[in-house]
This record gives C-alpha cells, structure tokens and sequence, in this order.
C-alpha cells in the first residue's frame, strides 16, 4: 500500500497577515515541508517575510476581477530574490508562455484549469509536456 504526502505548503498571503506567514512558515519548517507563498502583487510581496519561505508563487489571476494577465509575474519577478523558485501559477495555456515566463527566471508553473478543461486531463497534460520538452 502506497502512502501520499504533501512536501509543499502553499501559504496565500492575501488571506494571511505578516506574523501568520512568519508563524505558519516556521511550523512548516520545523515539520521539515517547503513553502510556496502566494502572492497577487507587489504589496503582497512587499508585507510578507520571507524567512523560511523557499518558493514564491505569482498568482496571474486578480482575485476582485477574476481576470488573469501574465504581465503580473513578468512585473513581479525582479522583487523575487534570486535565492527563491519563481513560481508562474494561473492563465497558462500555452508553452510560449511558460517559454516567456521562463526568461523572467520562472522555474515553476501551476497549470489546472487549461486541463481540466479537456476531455482527458491527464493526456493533455502529458502531451504539454512532451511538446514542451521539445
């Protein structure tokens, strides 16, 4: 029997405050799980602490208007220290983005909705990558 565990813990910092980042990131760091904090701006950037965080996310999509701009992890990956996974989540439907994307330092892509959207979201997934790794 197999058993699964998360490594990751994403942390949303529109939902959290500066001392619950610090907090939840020290907890997870002392159960030896990774952090991923999701942000949506440079605010979002700006207030939280990063001690204990190893990957920045970059949410495309505006939670107010639910609209999605990629432009949002191209202005927010110069505020991301180099020390930290770029993380590109939201919008990404397609490989010349992931390709631009990667340019701006971005390592990591959260992609869903472009999936599930298929008849076979595991095939089109499969078939993404493959064509990526091209």
């Amino acid at each position: 029997e197999k058993a699964y565990r998360s490594y990751i813990k994403k942390l949303i910092a529109a939902v959290l405050s500066p001392t619950q980042i610090k907090k939840f990131s020290e907890l997870a760091s002392s159960l030896h799980l990774e952090i991923l904090l999701e942000v949506h701006n440079q605010d979002e950037l700006d207030r939280s602490p990063l001690a204990g965080i190893q990957m920045v996310g970059v949410n495309n999509r505006n939670l107010k208007t639910f609209e999605v701009n990629l432009d949002t992890s191209r202005k927010l990956a110069e505020g991301i220290p180099a020390d930290f996974v770029k993380v590109s989540e939201s919008g990404l439907s397609n490989i010349a983005a992931i390709r631009d994307l990667n340019g701006y330092g971005y390592q990591g892509f959260l992609i869903g909705e472009n999936f599930m959207k298929t008849d076979d979201p595991g095939r089109s997934a499969l078939d993404f990558i493959t064509n990526l790794k091209k």
